[in-house]
């Protein structure tokens, strides 16, 4: 009787110890919860802006891609975040040149084609994927361009595009940008010469 009372005892302290664990491990995911909603919640200090040298990558990407890549002049002034053009699997191209804007906001140009002519489901997937569902909130002349502004679903962030259609080719600025912002971006884009 003796041994099975020494083997109870020998049991207890496990579990003593076994819902300390199970305390700290919930305690550690209520703290890992606080951090992540601290990251979120609060306005971080202008980090981590990683600037991308864009212009060379425009000028490499340009003579090889099925349409005129538009880009702003290198003089543009905005932060570049991101430019990379990808094959895709129907065979177009696409084109994308990311900025924080000096409203500390993010706007893109995105473009793809050539789409053929009865490529018109795959060109409205892509539009409703890049701009997240995007609903026409009418049209405007940019430069002899015209952009059909759109407006997305605002989760997790706001989200405005400007779309313009040419020659199987489309065109989108997009972004958390106020339009104004984005309108300043399609004016100073031109075609890259490559």
């Amino acid at each position: 009787m003796g041994h099975h009372g020494a083997m109870g005892e020998g049991r207890a302290p496990a579990r003593g110890m076994q819902v300390g664990r199970d305390m700290l491990i919930s305690l550690g995911l209520v703290g890992l919860a606080l951090l992540v909603w601290m990251f979120f919640a609060h306005p971080r200090t202008p980090d981590p802006v990683k600037p991308v040298d864009w212009y060379p990558v425009a000028v490499q990407v340009a003579p090889g891609a099925p349409f005129p890549v538009l880009a702003p002049p290198e003089s543009f002034g905005w932060t570049a975040t991101s430019a990379r053009a990808k094959p895709q699997s129907d065979g177009t191209v696409s084109w994308q040149l990311g900025f924080y804007t000096p409203a500390q906001d993010y706007a893109a140009v995105q473009q793809r084609g050539v789409f053929p002519a009865q490529a018109q489901g795959s060109v409205d997937e892509w539009v409703a994927a890049q701009t997240r569902n995007g609903v026409e909130q009418g049209t405007m002349d940019v430069n002899g361009r015209t952009w059909t502004r759109m407006e997305g679903d605002p989760t997790p962030d706001e989200k405005r595009s400007l779309v313009s259609f040419a020659e199987g080719t489309v065109t989108i600025v997009t972004g958390s940008a106020q339009w104004a912002e984005l309108e300043e971006l399609a004016a100073a884009l031109q075609p890259v010469a490559g």
